[in-house]
């Protein structure tokens, strides 16, 4: 007999690189232009994106910041 489950399980996990960079997609933003504007080098933040590097906690209210910021600005 099968039980059944309330629990939503995801078909696979998003990495959040994925979402920054629907996000920066969806807001025409260059990833070059976005790590400039929060501090970080391009490559590391495109290594990041790609799922290859680790978040970097000192980033998350930089891009917290300055997509707030886009968002009311653009």
């Amino acid at each position: 007999m099968a039980t059944k489950s309330n629990r939503l399980v995801p078909a696979r996990a998003i990495h959040p690189g994925e979402v920054l960079r629907e996000e920066l997609l969806e807001r025409g933003i260059k990833q070059k232009d976005f790590a400039r504007t929060i501090g970080v080098q391009p490559t590391h933040l495109n290594e990041f994106i790609k799922g290859n590097a680790i978040l970097m906690k000192a980033w998350l209210s930089n891009w917290k910041k300055h997509l707030v910021f886009l968002t009311q600005t653009g």
